[in-house]
C-alpha cells in the first residue's frame, strides 16, 4: 500500500505520514488486494463525452492543487464532458484531502450543495 501511494499516487511525504496516522489507514490497507482491479477498470473505461452532453446535473469536480498531472487531465476531461459541471482545486492537497483535509473537503462540499439551483 505505502509503495501505491508513494509510486503510483505520488503521495508526498508529509502527506503519507498523516494518512497512515489516520483511523481510515488500516481498512484502505484491508482493501488493498482490490487496488488492481480497480486499475483494470478505470484503463478499460473509455470517456464518451457525448453520452453526457444532455446531462443538466450540477456537478463538483474536485482536484487536489499538487494532484499528478494525470489526475488534472482527467478532472478536466469530465469537466468538458458534463456540461453543467464545475472544478475546485483544493490548495496543497492531492487525490485523498477528505483524509488529509477534512476541513477542506468539507467546506467545499458543503458550499457547492449550499447554492442555490
Amino acid at each position: 500500500m505505502i509503495t501505491f501511494l508513494r509510486e503510483l499516487v505520488r503521495m508526498p511525504p508529509h502527506e503519507l505520514e498523516q494518512f497512515r496516522a489516520s483511523p481510515v489507514f488500516p481498512l484502505r490497507v484491508a482493501t488493498a488486494h482490490t487496488i488492481p482491479r480497480e486499475f483494470r477498470a478505470a484503463e478499460a473505461y473509455q470517456l464518451e463525452p457525448e453520452r453526457f452532453r444532455h446531462l443538466h446535473v450540477p456537478t463538483l469536480l474536485l482536484l487536489g492543487g499538487d494532484s499528478p498531472a494525470f489526475a488534472r487531465t482527467n478532472v478536466e476531461r469530465w469537466h468538458a464532458a458534463l456540461p453543467d459541471s464545475r472544478i475546485v482545486v483544493l490548495a496543497g492537497q492531492q487525490h485523498i484531502a477528505m483524509d488529509t483535509a477534512p476541513d477542506l473537503f468539507v467546506r467545499e462540499v458543503q458550499a457547492f450543495l449550499s447554492e442555490p439551483d
